[in-house]
């Protein structure tokens, strides 16, 4: 009798996880589906779009020739510049977590914060930035989409780098603390050393982040189909520049939404892949 329950109660499991098996499969198959629609779209409608003018030309009016330059290279600023800003913030301060605080309020309280933010929509932050800089300036500006992308990629780096430097042995630190080295001279040659790559990477998982982000550059940095090389004015980024193009009634125009589409998609894999083989040789 035990033999016949113990048997039906074994059959049973089985029997569920084969179901659960099945239905994982089916959601593993529909998302790889979908995924590719997506990027066999983006790739036939993208290449088809690609050509030498949007590399050299900014974005135009209606029925004009034109391209994508002025957006490209406020990317390139724009996140450039967001992440000189959050990365020695975020390393310093996750140093500062996981070296020095030795467990404080003061210390769990930032890790609560930063988890808070790391998780936080962007939109959120962009309207944020919009009420700290964008009104008192009168304006958007890079300055505003440079400040709020940096608070956006600031939690990444952060969260990233104290997981890093958590991993690094104390017998490492003890070791050089044995041999009489200020703890400055411990952190720089040896911390740093063992978890240089997985910051490194973390650094950028957070420019993958916010090169793609529209929502915070809507309401700071604006939008310009011109070149602009100031600061304080308005700037155009290819995710705001693919989502007014898009919206645009002009054939000329979403075509070359769907260029900067794909450069943008093919930037940010590019990165993602860098990091996960930085990640691999840390490893």
């Amino acid at each position: 009798m035990d033999n016949a329950i113990r048997q039906n109660l074994v059959s049973r499991r089985y029997g569920k996880n084969r179901v659960m098996m099945v239905l994982c499969f089916i959601a593993a198959v529909l998302g790889i589906f979908f995924l590719s629609v997506i990027l066999a779209t983006l790739l036939y409608r993208g290449i088809s779009a690609l050509s030498l003018d949007v590399f050299t030309m900014s974005i135009p009016a209606q029925g004009s020739r034109g391209g994508l330059i002025n957006a490209i290279y406020g990317t390139v600023l724009v996140t450039g510049l967001a992440i000189v800003i959050a990365a020695p913030i975020g390393i310093l301060a996750a140093t500062y977590l996981v070296e020095y605080a030795n467990g404080s309020k003061l210390a769990e309280a930032a890790k609560f914060l930063n988890d808070i933010l790391l998780s936080a929509p962007s939109i959120i932050i962009g309207v944020f930035v919009y009420g700290a800089v964008v009104v008192p300036m009168h304006g958007n500006s890079a300055i505003a989409g440079i400040l709020a992308l940096a608070l956006i990629a600031l939690p990444v780096v952060n969260r990233t780098t104290q997981d890093m430097l958590l991993l690094v042995p104390n017998a490492l630190r003890e070791a050089t603390a044995a041999l009489g080295a200020p703890r400055w001279k411990s952190m720089m040659m040896v911390v740093y050393r063992s978890a240089w790559t997985g910051i490194l990477t973390g650094i950028l998982l957070a420019v993958a982040r916010i090169s793609g982000e529209t929502a915070p550059l809507l309401f700071t940095a604006g939008y310009s189909k011109f070149m602009n090389t100031d600061l304080t004015g308005p700037i155009a980024t290819l995710p705001v520049a693919i989502n007014t193009l898009a919206a645009d009634a002009g054939e000329d125009l979403k075509q070359l939404a769907w260029a900067g589409a794909l450069i943008i998609t093919v930037a940010i894999l590019a990165l993602n892949i860098l990091a996960r083989v930085l990640s691999g040789r840390r490893q």
